[in-house]
């Protein structure tokens, strides 16, 4: 159902798909998402949860500025 790049959304959260079960990222019906949330600030180092994809719905479509 998602794929990488997908923007998805949980509990009012908005995330992107970094990785999915079929990508071996995941655990079988889960995906891997990126909230914008990072661990540590001095080495940048981003902290990604894996979801069960039941829970996530996909988000709107972006709006692109440039």
């Amino acid at each position: 159902m998602f794929k990488r790049g997908d923007f998805i959304e949980l509990n009012n959260q908005l995330g992107v798909v970094v990785g999915t079960d079929s990508d071996g990222v995941a655990p079988e019906d889960h995906i891997a998402v990126w909230f914008g949330i990072s661990i540590d600030s001095e080495k940048r180092q981003p902290e990604v949860w894996t979801i069960p994809t039941q829970y996530c719905i996909p988000a709107a479509a972006p709006i692109f500025k440039h």
